[in-house]
């Protein structure tokens, strides 16, 4: 039997294809249009036989029905051998795959096992797996070393900026979903020195949050630990893999980029830098107020990155109070840590946080019991820092947030394939 064939590779001669349907249109009783798609592309062809009961079967068959033809194609015509239907969907499909829009966010989440199917998603999830690949490939070349992240521990980053930990029951012991891997890098790179997970996070977001349209409450991080280096090493690290990941992108996927995303443009290296103070100065001016001591709201953010122009910036220097355990203070601006966020253009949002960790003992138990934390449920690693932790530097970078803007996405639950947005279940 000849190799079954994927509809791109189609050009002329023998066929034998398997694919999905999208529509058909009887031309007449020998003739029938039908777009088809698989994981490679969508073709119409035009399909012709002597057989009328074969013609009879595409016409009869519902969407989504998956089929193998066979036959000779000439000249955008395939003159059929024979056809089979492999699988005969349901007559009627809960959604219409093709219309469902992701500005109605219940329906698109609720269906996400149907929307996969869709072509548009399914090129947004190749783009996503190539910025997984050369971010990976960026940084293996820059001597980092990838672990794998864990899934539960008794004790997740408490610094969630509203959002809820989520616990489970381990061996009748109390253990929380992964919501940060912050603990396990700094306990990496006293081993390894330079590493990374790409780490997936679980948290409760605010319900609110869902209006921002960048908000996932499971969502993927490339989250990056390097021994001994400040704030402003991994801050050129994080834009030279930001670069390098686009540049890539245009070279090997330029019409795919282009189709969704038609202002593309890679940034100019180095990224602007912005203090907190004058950031909440600024927006002053345009009449938003920053609550004290606390990070910029999100209307704040979405201005600030309208004022500052079309290339991703950062933002620095957030006071301690706004922030996790994990940074450390500035000791030439009290008050204030040695951290950062990278902001993108266009109300597109926080990309990149991170900043120089906190790695003294007494530092690391003063923020905890700041933050009104259980220090028992942080044994292991206060034991870990008794015994001695690298001061170290780090960041985590939101895959989601990042395809979204490569491809210019009006939402973040179309970066990723079963999207579990704030407030809406159940969802696969």
């Amino acid at each position: 039997m000849a190799k079954i064939q994927y509809l791109k590779d189609i050009d002329k001669g023998y066929v034998d294809v398997i694919a999905w349907v999208i529509s058909s249109k009887r031309i007449n009783d020998r003739e029938i249009e039908v777009t088809l798609r698989d994981s490679t592309d969508v073709r119409t062809l035009k399909l012709v036989s002597d057989d009328v009961k074969l013609i009879n079967e595409i016409a009869n068959l519902p969407k989504e029905s998956i089929i193998r033809i066979i036959g000779e194609y000439r000249n955008s015509v395939i003159k059929l051998s024979n056809i089979s239907t492999l699988i005969k969907a349901s007559e009627e499909l809960p959604v219409d795959i093709y219309s469902i829009s992701p500005d109605d966010v219940e329906k698109f989440v609720k269906y996400s096992y149907i929307v996969i199917r869709r072509p548009k998603y399914a090129k947004v999830l190749k783009i996503q797996q190539w910025i997984m690949y050369y971010a990976r490939e960026y940084l293996y070349k820059q001597g980092f070393v990838e672990l794998l992240p864990p899934i539960i521990s008794p004790c997740s980053d408490p610094g969630l900026r509203g959002a809820r930990k989520l616990r489970t029951m381990f061996y009748s012991h109390e253990y929380e979903l992964t919501s940060s891997v912050i603990m396990f890098k700094q306990t990496a790179v006293a081993s390894l020195e330079k590493i990374f997970f790409v780490a997936r996070n679980v948290r409760e977001e605010p319900i609110d949050n869902l209006k921002t349209g960048r908000h996932l409450c499971e969502f993927t991080q490339i989250d990056i630990e390097w021994a001994f280096a400040n704030m402003w090493d991994v801050m050129k690290l994080g834009e030279e893999l930001i670069v390098y990941v686009m540049e890539k992108l245009y070279q090997n996927h330029k019409d795919v980029i282009l189709e969704f995303n038609p202002e593309f443009k890679i940034p100019k290296k180095p990224f602007k830098v912005i203090t907190y103070d004058e950031a909440v100065e600024l927006l002053k001016k345009y009449g938003i107020e920053t609550p004290p001591g606390q990070e910029l709201t999100q209307e704040g953010e979405t201005k600030l990155s309208e004022l500052m122009g079309e290339e991703p910036f950062w933002l620095i220097n957030f006071p301690r109070t706004s922030r996790g355990f994990y940074y450390i203070e500035d000791p030439d601006k009290p008050g204030y840590n040695k951290d950062f966020n990278l902001i993108l253009p266009k109300g597109f949002g926080e990309l990149i946080d991170g900043g120089e960790r906190e790695y003294r003992y007494e530092g690391i138990v003063k923020r905890l019991q700041e933050l009104g934390e259980d220090l028992r449920k942080y044994e292991w690693f206060l034991e870990l820092a008794k015994i001695g932790i690298p001061p170290s530097a780090g960041w985590g970078l939101g895959v989601e947030r990042f395809t979204r803007y490569v491809l210019g996405l009006k939402y973040i639950w179309e970066a990723v394939p079963f999207p579990k947005v704030p407030g809406i279940v159940p969802t696969p």
